[in-house]
């Protein structure tokens, strides 16, 4: 026995298995693994808004701003301006994403009264403080796009700025990757599902005819719809659009060519690196540690319409069914943010509702440890391990607050406590050594909520964010994103068309299009061509006049109904022409480049929002993504669609050859 296409499949499976377990992590139900980073922890509590806490630097920019609104003359608040930048510079708050904000503020007052000049003028002075915020080159495009068009220079610079600033900035870092996968899961879950139709189409006559064959039903139709009906009920198992595209396009591996199948592969291995991509994006987005990402759990339903704190301060009245939820990300905010007595008012409240919850008591000991409150807090850790024993960053929070005040043989102990609940909460041996650590918040994990039972009484009840986007057609196409058990249908069909006969299955005639097969056709001696034509075409043998009429009639009619089925493919999706030519390789570059620029107009629906504090519009975002995606749509057509629709269709391959 031949061992080579054993070992192709068996490296086939193995490729694909690792790339579906690879492509599967579970969501953690508690929040990502803590790592303890002495530089990560610092940076989540001292973010960049945490500057200007500090009372004298909170004091000068307020002077300094309040006369800067006061001045009416231009000149005088170009040199407050000035004034406040070499102030930044001094005190070290530069870049200062927190007075940017304020211009950022005073620009969108401009633009509402609608004063563009002062909307330009402002951004500008923002983003001067703040040269990698994307708000500000936001506002900056927007103000150009008003004022000088679509195709101005600065409109164009703007935007791929606020672009590159949104992918490197900490606070959007992920929502961009989250949307970046998202088109890229569209782009080819498309391609997979244009590609799948094409072979459905062209193979669809071989499959019927197998179907026939095995069946023993000749040519009797009942027979082939009780087949087919059989083939397709396992796709309905599975209760997702997403894998009847799978299926299908795993079925016709049994009669694609090699080049063909390799792109059908690689096509879905794309759509599981995009879903697992856009997975783990969404869990650093929703369950991420740095406090920017504690604000995006709003994404979810986006409800980002305006400004950030003031939008969760209107959510926080009783009756809003996600009251708990806000008024918790809010207190979290301003704990981080140093509003330590508005943090601690709303706590407290939330404590009233929720008497028992861990995470606030964790949070209040945090805001207490902030303010060097160290018995407070060590009281506050206690309360919230009384509520959840097994609460390992709860421990370890009480060891750094037990160290300030020179407990250390508590401290040792919460440790080892905290090292046995998760091992991985540390990366060295001694805390008891350190004190530049600070201790770290309890997040709010997507899946729950602290008003659960409210949201659920008022009809909107939690929803796992693994499970796909909600409402409209998306769980149908989407769900799930991905899973280990995705490569199993490739696997079983490839292995079936390695390992199965030469002429087990049906194949076409190049001339005509029939579907035959070794058990049906009286001469093996051309094997790409069916009887008739054979001896119609080749052979020229023993064919009667009538028979010659109606198999040139035939003919004739399949050639046709190929150039037309050519023209509409090459009008309506450039690319698919190739495929049909056999240029499978080509045709996929182009499809995921069309199916790419098309899907970009279709997902603002599921799109993230960002989280900027300041409500700046991100229709300078979709106005260029627009722009590029309906010239490189234009492009494809001109380049490639209607030359495919206007070149004259290539011989039959294997035709002239066996002429010959």
């Amino acid at each position: 026995m031949k061992t080579t296409p054993w070992i192709r499949a068996l490296l086939t499976g193995a490729l694909l298995a690792s790339l579906g377990a690879w492509a599967a992590p579970e969501p953690r139900q508690d929040g990502p693994v803590l790592r303890l980073d002495p530089d990560l922890i610092r940076r989540q509590v001292a973010t960049s808004r945490e500057e200007v806490v500090d009372v004298n630097n909170q004091t000068t920019l307020a002077s300094y701003l309040r006369a800067f609104r006061a001045a009416a003359d231009l000149s005088d608040q170009d040199q407050i301006a000035s004034e406040i930048a070499d102030y930044c510079v001094e005190r070290g708050l530069r870049p200062s994403p927190d007075v940017a904000e304020v211009f950022l503020s005073m620009a969108l007052e401009a633009k509402e009264s609608g004063n563009q000049e002062a909307y330009r003028r402002l951004a500008r002075f923002a983003a001067g403080f703040a040269p990698d915020h994307p708000a500000a080159h936001l506002a900056l495009a927007d103000a150009a796009r008003s004022q000088e068009g679509l195709f101005s220079g600065e409109f164009l610079f703007e935007s791929l700025m606020a672009i590159t600033s949104a992918a490197r900035n900490p606070e959007t870092r992920w929502v961009t990757l989250a949307n970046f996968t998202m088109w890229l899961r569209f782009a080819s879950l498309a391609l997979l599902s244009v590609l799948t139709l094409i072979q459905l189409s062209k193979y669809q006559g071989l499959l019927r005819h197998d179907v026939r064959e095995w069946l023993g039903g000749g040519d009797s139709k009942w027979i082939e719809v009780t087949g087919l009906v059989v083939l397709f009920l396992p796709s309905l198992l599975f209760l997702s659009g997403f894998w009847w595209i799978v299926y299908w396009s795993a079925l016709v591996l049994l009669y694609a060519r090699w080049s063909e199948r390799v792109v059908g592969i690689l096509a879905m291995a794309l759509v599981v690196a995009a879903g697992a991509l856009h997975l783990h994006a969404l869990q650093r987005v929703y369950l991420g540690q740095s406090p920017p990402h504690v604000s995006n759990v709003r994404c979810y339903a986006n409800r980002i319409q305006v400004g950030l704190d003031g939008y969760l301060g209107e959510h926080i009245a009783p009756t809003d069914p996600k009251s708990g939820t806000y008024g918790y990300l809010l207190a979290c905010r301003y704990m981080l943010h140093g509003s330590y007595m508005k943090a601690e008012n709303l706590f407290r409240g939330l404590l009233n509702e929720n008497p028992s919850d861990a995470r606030i008591f964790n949070n209040l000991g945090c805001l207490y440890y902030y303010q060097n409150r160290y018995q407070e807090a060590i009281q506050q850790f206690s309360r919230a391990l009384e509520s959840r024993p097994d609460m390992a960053v709860a421990y370890l929070n009480r060891a750094l607050s037990k160290n300030k005040v020179f407990d250390f043989s508590g401290a040792e102990d919460d440790q080892a406590q905290a090292r046995k609940l998760d091992p991985g909460l540390f990366r060295t041996a001694n805390l008891s050594q350190s004190d530049e650590w600070s201790p770290i918040p309890a997040w709010m994990p997507l899946e729950t909520s602290l008003d659960a039972a409210a949201r659920a009484a008022a009809g909107h009840p939690d929803t796992p964010f693994a499970s796909g986007n909600p409402g409209g057609i998306a769980p149908l196409l989407l769900r799930p994103a991905f899973s280990p058990w995705l490569v199993l249908l490739p696997v079983l069909f490839l292995s079936l068309a390695l390992f199965k006969k030469r002429d087990f299955f049906a194949r076409a005639c190049f001339k005509c299009g029939q579907p035959f097969c070794s058990r049906c056709k009286t001469s093996l001696e051309f094997e790409s061509f069916c009887s008739q034509c054979v001896h119609l075409y080749i052979k020229q043998d023993g064919v009667s006049p009538e028979a010659r009429l109606k198999k040139n009639y035939e003919v004739e009619n399949y050639q046709k109904h190929q150039r037309v089925k050519r023209v509409v493919l090459a009008l309506v999706a450039p690319g698919t022409a190739h495929f049909t030519e056999g240029r499978p390789f080509s045709s996929s570059i182009l499809l995921f480049l069309w199916f790419g620029a098309l899907s970009s107009f279709f997902l603002k629906g599921f799109l993230i929002p960002l989280a900027f504090p300041v409500p700046v519009s991100t229709a300078p975002f979709r106005s260029l993504l627009f722009l590029f995606a309906g010239a490189l749509l234009l492009i494809l057509w001109g380049l490639f669609g209607i030359p495919s629709a206007l070149r004259a269709p290539a011989p039959p391959q294997g035709w002239a050859r066996t002429r010959e």
